[in-house]
């Protein structure tokens, strides 16, 4: 996942203030110092600035005094054993990414070394909702936050990516945003990286995918934050994939009985009776496979909800495919499906322990 290496760079002009603001928006830690070309000068950390404000130097004076000066480097053709070495050997957390003109380009930290490669998909939360239905155990805490077993919603939607190897986590987040931030923060103590779309107003479930466009370079996953499953997503987005699909939609089957007879009438004759008929049908699961062109597809922002995206592209010869999802699913919307999740959660956890002490 590339990181926004615009909102990190500061220029020689800047004062100490207009670098803390730029060092608090980035929330890296560090900034860098580039030319009007975005050639690569130097660094400087919430250290330096910590210890030239200790030696007396005023926030209008310029950053230039506090620059460190021939900073350590990487180059786009550097290995990542290179820079894991590079690491070690420094005792750097972040490392500058330029070109061969020494054009800043990109920033890698110590975390991301350290974090497995994983698949290229990103995935995208939509976790921003404001959880009305739920609206007694929402009003401290945003509903993907909710806890199910011992861990928060959003913990296990991430823990089931991960064990697929998708750990390149977009959350999208608008209600009470802070707590989930605060939870997960950078996500590398999950074992995941994890990056945050802000939605300043609401926009919708595809109208803040399109936040993401920076991010997206290849076949992603959108979930709604409030679907607790343990789907097998790796057999979703091959099957997106070799279906040559622009995007699947997560299936399932739900069933309804008809709690009357039913006729079939044709000229006040009736041509067929059954008896409470079950009627099946595929609703909406809540989980996506997406190709990153039919972002052009989402109006900038304006609200538009995932709905009106499938139905443009089905309007448009997209081909819209549908994955039928037979792992457990849950869509929880209502208190009685948080508390039968929990249940659930709750038998499969003594399930698998009485089932280990029968084997022993």
């Amino acid at each position: 996942m590339k990181t926004n290496i615009d909102k990190l760079i500061v220029y020689v002009n800047y004062s100490i203030k207009e670098t803390l603001d730029v060092l608090d928006q980035g929330a890296k830690g560090i900034v860098f110092l580039v030319d009007e070309k975005k050639r690569l000068i130097g660094t400087i950390t919430d250290g330096d600035i910590r210890r030239a404000i200790l030696k007396g130097f005023d926030l209008d004076d310029s950053i230039e005094e506090v620059v460190h000066y021939n900073p350590i480097y990487a180059s786009i053709h550097t290995t990542r054993e290179e820079i894991k070495d590079m690491f070690i050997k420094k005792a750097v957390k972040e490392i500058p990414i330029v070109d061969d003109n020494n054009i800043l380009v990109d920033m890698i930290s110590i975390h991301e070394i350290l974090l497995p490669d994983g698949k290229e998909n990103p995935v995208i939360i939509m976790a921003g909702g404001l959880g009305t239905r739920l609206k007694e155990l929402t009003q401290e805490v945003p509903k993907p936050m909710l806890k199910v077993g011992q861990d928060p919603m959003l913990q296990h939607i991430i823990n089931n990516f991960k064990q697929y190897g998708y750990n390149k986590i977009l959350l999208s987040v608008n209600y009470k945003a802070e707590i989930i931030e605060n939870y997960f923060q950078d996500g590398y103590a999950h074992g995941v990286k994890i990056a945050y779309i802000k939605e300043r107003k609401r926009l919708g479930t595809a109208g803040g995918i399109r936040l993401a466009k920076e991010y997206i370079n290849a076949p992603f996953f959108v979930i709604n934050g409030d679907i607790f499953t343990n789907l097998n997503m790796e057999n979703m987005m091959d099957f997106h994939v070799e279906n040559g699909f622009d995007i699947t939609v997560g299936t399932r089957k739900h069933s309804f009985q008809i709690p009357y007879g039913v006729m079939q009438v044709e000229d006040n004759h009736i041509t067929e009776l059954q008896e409470k008929p079950v009627i099946n049908y595929f609703i909406n699961a809540g989980v996506y496979c997406l190709n990153p062109n039919l972002l052009e597809y989402i109006p900038q922002d304006e609200y538009f909800e995932i709905t009106d995206l499938i139905n443009t592209c089905i309007k448009n010869g997209k081909k819209v495919g549908s994955y039928e999802i037979d792992e457990y699913w849950m869509d929880i919307g209502r208190l009685e499906d948080y508390n039968k999740v929990n249940q659930d959660v709750y038998d499969l956890i003594c399930c698998s322990e009485e089932g280990e002490a029968d084997d022993k």
